[in-house]
């Protein structure tokens, strides 16, 4: 049996050995002894008033927290009873000690307290079973349902039951601030882009994508931020464009409306205009943003202006009597070839004005 060196916190279920700070001995640990040495610290515990204890031993594995021990002292008759309270004490290593005792004096309450605590110092990116079970070992349903008690409480947020992952309300506010000012800083520094990638967003944080999603829609739900595909923006944020660009934005619009269905490919839209691909990928995007243009999956462009136009000759047409729409019907009621009436039709049937059966399309 491979033993490692497992140093971790406990408190002393009684009266401490006398005299001195630190012990040798044995530990007695699912029914066998090892040998090990025990320090009293000098934080106290706000629980107990007891100093906290820390433990060095080599053991097959560490202990699970609120686990009971007996440590027996050399040259002592009288075995101390330590229950643990943290498993692991190179987790707590590099926090302050006035910090590290309330820390334990957290991790030392009820198991929701424990759980809560745990959360806590997980931090934005939430707490997630597999940590739990290595730290105190309970079951599965166990954690569900203290994980339930505190989110009915309102001091997590389950994002996910299986496995577990948890979110507590003080990370939850925290990282809220934080996404908020590192937009508003995307923002300063490239005045002329839209809006922040969720991949930025994600990777700048080290989020898993439910909590980061969370946090979006609070924000985007208290008018915060505008969620728009995978840009993320202040609700107050005005793209800042040249007046070059400016120009450009209101004759790409111009083209768009005069061609009504546009058969302009993202490459000729470059070539006309003279633009870098990103440039204009923004000035299609905003467009979009502001609603005066709409796009399909397979990426033709539509002013919303004549699309407007388009459904209200399909209202009047269904008021009329008219239930279908054949190709020839709607070639003549567009004025457009075949060429460009099919791929309208079928974004028609994406926006749920139109559907299709057979050869021709309910106006719905």
């Amino acid at each position: 049996m491979k033993l490692e060196e497992t140093s971790f916190y406990a408190a002393a279920e009684g009266a401490l050995p006398r005299p001195g700070r630190e012990w040798s001995g044995r530990l007695r640990w699912q029914e066998r002894k090892y040998q090990a040495s025990v320090r009293k610290t000098s934080m106290i515990s706000g629980r107990s008033g007891q100093p906290y204890l820390l433990v060095t031993s080599r053991l097959p594995e560490s202990p699970a927290w609120n686990e009971q021990l007996e440590f027996q002292p050399a040259g002592s008759s009288e075995p101390l009873r330590l229950r643990v309270i943290c498993p692991e004490a190179g987790r707590l290593k590099k926090t302050r000690e006035g910090k590290l005792a309330a820390r334990l004096d957290r991790l030392s309450g009820s198991e929701e307290e424990m759980l809560l605590a745990l959360a806590d110092e997980a931090g934005v990116r939430g707490l997630r079973q597999e940590e739990l079970a290595a730290f105190c070992r309970l079951a599965p349903g166990e954690l569900r349902r203290l994980a339930m008690n505190l989110e009915k409480e309102g001091q997590v947020y389950i994002l996910e039951f299986s496995p577990l992952l948890l979110l507590s309300q003080r990370s939850y506010f925290f990282l809220l601030e934080k996404i908020a000012g590192y937009v508003e800083g995307y923002h300063q520094k490239r005045p002329a882009e839209i809006g922040v990638p969720w991949k930025k967003i994600k990777e700048r944080f080290g989020l898993p994508r439910p909590i980061l999603l969370l946090a979006l829609n609070r924000l985007a739900r208290d008018g915060k931020v505008i969620l728009e595909g995978e840009l993320v923006t202040l609700s107050n944020f005005q793209t800042r464009l040249s007046g070059e660009e400016a120009a450009i934005l209101r004759d790409i619009e111009s083209l768009l409306r005069q061609e009504k269905f546009s058969s302009s490919s993202f490459g000729q839209l470059v070539k006309k205009f003279n633009l870098h691909p990103s440039r204009l990928s923004i000035l299609l995007d905003l467009l979009l943003r502001q609603k005066k243009i709409v796009k399909s999956r397979e990426g033709f462009l539509l002013h919303a202006d004549w699309l407007e136009n388009l459904k209200q000759q399909l209202y009047l047409s269904k008021e009329r009597g008219q239930r279908e729409l054949s190709v020839g019907d709607f070639k003549k009621l567009t004025g457009l070839t075949r060429k460009y009436a099919i791929p309208l039709l079928e974004f028609l049937d994406e926006l749920g004005l139109t559907r299709r059966v057979g050869n021709r399309r309910l106006i719905l």
